[in-house]
């Protein structure tokens, strides 16, 4: 099996034993015997981790039926005999699992193996559904903290390596640190955060000041913020440090926004796919040829999309084989993808997809200059407006924004001021807004699950007395 580039040191090594158990006391205990034990699997077959992975997925099923009421109920009135499934096209026959199923559900998902207490409360992540919550298992969590660790590792980013956060979830990081929150962010977990929230040449400038300051081995984050930085980088003229990786995960990476980070930057991109409810379920590895899915983490099924008008779409099923807290079978995660070879040739036995088609975000050009990135919108808009179930955020000019939504069963005319009040935190006075409240929001013919879309073509912008265009546009000429 082919050596990733950059293998830990020892100081590496020393971090993830000895300090990581210390600062996150819960996620991260017996992690370097778990980093070890994933990466033991690398080294297998194909046939061999498949063979692993379907005996934990019947293991799950088992104990899904024996102790979750839910899925008691579910595979008794489809007529499942858990003996009978005996491959994966036996297992098609339990139906998909929906938000919907775990809004309504939720006690019932739960393993009545585990008190209300022993589990750990979380949320589904969000494009246009609103999230919903979930519950994990302890013991799942720090597996999937070593799954993460392991994928992170291929593209050389070891514990203990100094990371620049390009980040919009504000659930990870605190608005308002301390000075002494800040100082063990820096010193002790050795990152530092760049919101994206707001772009603006004020805001970018600030980060790069603070990336020449840091000098972080890595860069790691949403690829559209990290992109448009990179751009920045460019434009200002001004030296900048050049950190040794790129890591990019929560929206798809396109093929312009890798081009301008790996030029501006001088290192190759890993792009990682991962969610809310799973964690990080695939990655590339240092050939950068697609993304591999590791097998003892999650079992992925892929269904063809009738009528899309990219050939060979799938939309992605996952069994989560880590989380025996909240059973997620068969799980409808709302992505779509597009196949690829089985195998790759650095010789790890973990199947493989090519490329993410859904969560596409545009960003918002501002009629003062500045720039939203929709990403940071999902975070931070939809996430807090409960009552409703879908929504879509529309940029028609640079004025005029529509929102679609899709009421909730508990909506009510305060959801409609909440949703407001969130969009003013980010946009300013004089943006008009228009509410159309639709039944449903569908998936577009490509595939593409958008939360934020925007027809405004990226404006011209000054950068010291220079004209620059930052070339992010949105990739559609007109309206689909």
């Amino acid at each position: 099996m082919m050596e990733s580039a950059q293998q830990p040191g020892w100081f590496n090594r020393a971090y993830l034993r000895f300090v990581s158990p210390v600062v996150e006391r819960r996620s991260h205990q017996g992690i370097a015997e778990r980093v070890n034990r994933y990466r033991q699997l690398e080294s297998f077959s194909l046939e061999e981790n498949r063979s692993h992975q379907w005996q934990a997925l019947l293991k799950l099923l088992n104990h899904a039926y024996d102790s979750s009421p839910f899925y008691r109920r579910r595979f008794d009135s489809a007529g499942i005999r858990l003996e009978e499934i005996q491959s994966p096209a036996d297992l098609a026959r339990i139906p998909p699992l929906t938000r919907d199923d775990i809004r309504n559900n939720l006690n019932d998902l739960c393993s009545q193996n585990y008190r209300s207490e022993e589990l750990l409360r979380a949320a589904t992540g969000g494009t246009t559904d609103t999230p919903v919550p979930i519950a994990r298992s302890l013991h799942s969590v720090q597996e999937k903290v070593a799954v993460h660790l392991c994928f992170n590792g291929w593209a050389g980013y070891h514990p203990g390596d100094k990371v620049f956060m390009v980040w919009g979830a504000r659930s990870d990081y605190s608005q308002n640190p301390t000075l002494r929150w800040r100082l063990f962010d820096r010193l002790v977990m050795r990152r530092i955060w760049a919101p994206t929230s707001l772009f603006n040449e004020q805001i970018l400038e600030s980060y790069r000041l603070s990336l020449n300051d840091f000098r972080p081995k890595v860069l790691y984050g949403y690829p559209s913020p990290i992109s448009m930085f990179c751009e920045y980088l460019q434009s200002s003229r001004r030296p900048f440090h050049r950190p040794a990786t790129v890591i990019t995960i929560a929206e798809p990476l396109l093929a312009h926004q890798r081009k301008v980070i790996e030029q501006t930057v001088g290192c190759k991109v890993f792009e990682m796919y991962g969610t809310r409810e799973f964690g990080v379920i695939a990655a590339e590895c240092e050939l950068h040829v697609g993304m591999h899915v590791n097998p003892a983490a999650a079992y992925v099924e892929f269904l063809p999309v009738k009528g899309a008008e990219v050939d060979g779409l799938h939309e992605i099923l996952v069994t989560d084989l880590l989380n025996d807290g909240m059973p997620l079978i068969r799980y409808r995660i709302n992505d779509c993808t597009l196949l690829g070879p089985q195998t790759c040739a650095c010789g790890r036995g973990y199947p493989m997809i090519r490329q993410i088609t859904g969560r596409t975000m545009d960003v918002f050009y501002l009629p003062n200059g500045d720039v939203v990135p929709g990403i940071s919108l999902q975070n931070r808009v939809i996430q807090v407006c409960p009552g409703l179930k879908k929504m879509q955020v529309i940029q028609d000019t640079l004025e005029e924004f529509r929102v679609r939504f899709v009421p909730g069963p508990e909506f009510s005319r305060n959801d409609i001021d909440l949703l407001l009040g969130n969009l003013k935190k980010f946009f300013p006075d004089d943006v008009r807004w228009k509410l159309e409240q639709v039944s449903e929001i569908e998936r577009e013919r490509n595939g593409k699950t958008r939360f934020c879309i925007s027809y405004v073509k990226s404006p011209a912008v000054h950068v010291n007395g220079i004209l620059q265009r930052p070339g992010l546009e949105t990739g559609y000429e007109g309206r689909p």
